[in-house]
């Protein structure tokens, strides 16, 4: 948890959310879900899902986006806002 603002971190949501189960496609889109929806500023329909899951898959080589920096999969996600 970030100590400063009282805020679980990307890592820190995804420990909690998933623990330590298997990483699947379902289980990177639950993923993904639920970040972009952890900070009350955004909805699922606010971003294309299905393409940050495949940009991160494909960055990660890995389902398990926790691998990712915050930062990059942030980046990620912006490029993925649905106007």
């Amino acid at each position: 948890m970030n100590n400063t603002t009282g805020r679980f971190s990307l890592a820190d949501h995804a420990v909690t959310t998933h623990g330590t189960a298997r990483w699947s496609r379902e289980s990177a889109v639950a993923f993904v879900i639920d970040a972009v929806e952890s900070t009350g500023a955004a909805t699922r329909n606010d971003f294309d899902i299905d393409r940050i899951v495949s940009t991160a898959h494909e960055l990660a080589d890995d389902w398990d986006l926790q691998m990712l920096t915050p930062d990059t999969f942030w980046r990620i996600a912006a490029g993925c806002i649905r106007y």
